[in-house]
């Protein structure tokens, strides 16, 4: 299927006028979101104030769990799953569920798939590749596309810590990446500073964002809760599923680190009704 066809499959599943979202509580999820980073309480109570969920998209299918999750704590959403492989067959399928491969790190790619919907989603969950570009580019052309009172949520925002590998393999030490962003839009609402074109400009001297992108980002955003696991995972995501931990060490049985200062952060953005 071409990316045209497949765009155009999911703008016809994304035409049904929107409807309201039974309340489920957390279903069961086999995904990292839960085992490892235990994401999922956190979603949940936000998901407690959204009064509708009729279209969803996440970035970043995997093994289809977390679309699977989706479908079934949201059973009358329409959901698109982007991913950069092609469509594999252990993905979760039903009329309510459409796939577009795309390329995060291609902004073009992220400008085209948005010009094809002519909707605003309930909600948005970012994560791909957790590259903090990629995040970047997701992050300036998504949020735009969350309606006002939705939930745009930023996963594994910890790949802009000073510490992970990912934020140090971009060679610019100390430049404002999206956690750095969000903690200082964060910083800004709760202190009541002063919020205007000077500071965008202080924050884009060394940034991957503009000025401009950071005005904008800064005008949708009513709260920003960014969570960071601070108990042990369920189990490892490394050597299968392990539990057992030698807590003395903060250590799997096969040497995997479950206390690190860069892991399991994520981003609950609400924008601005």
């Amino acid at each position: 299927m071409s990316e045209a066809q497949a765009l155009a499959s999911i703008v016809e599943i994304a035409s049904a006028a929107p409807v309201p979202a039974a309340r489920r509580p957390v279903a069961p999820i086999d995904s990292d979101k839960s085992y490892w980073h235990r994401f999922t309480e956190t979603y949940e109570r936000a998901f407690a104030s959204l009064d509708r969920v009729a279209f969803i998209m996440e970035f970043g299918v995997f093994e289809g769990d977390s679309v699977r999750w989706l479908a079934e704590r949201f059973p009358e959403a329409q959901i698109v799953g982007c991913d950069i492989v092609p469509q594999r067959p252990s993905w979760p399928t039903s009329k309510r569920i459409g796939y577009v491969q795309i390329d995060q790190g291609a902004e073009h790619h992220l400008q085209a798939l948005f010009r094809h919907f002519n909707l605003q989603f309930d909600l948005i969950i970012e994560d791909g590749s957790h590259h903090p570009i990629h995040q970047r580019n997701c992050l300036v052309t998504a949020l735009p596309r969350v309606r006002p009172g939705g939930l745009y949520i930023l996963e594994d925002i910890h790949t802009s810590h000073p510490a992970n590998a990912m934020y140090q393999s971009l060679g610019r030490p100390g430049i404002v990446g999206p956690l750095h962003l969000l903690l200082a839009i964060e910083h800004l609402q709760a202190t009541g500073a002063t919020a205007d074109q000077a500071a965008f400009e202080r924050l884009a001297t060394h940034s991957l964002f503009t000025a401009e992108e950071i005005a904008q980002i800064f005008e949708r955003v009513q709260s920003v809760e960014i969570f960071h696991r601070a108990v042990l995972p369920l189990r490892c995501y490394q050597c299968g599923g392990s539990s057992s931990f030698d807590v003395g060490t903060l250590r799997c049985a096969c040497g995997t680190n479950l206390y690190a200062a860069s892991d399991s952060m994520t981003a609950v953005i609400r924008v601005r009704d």
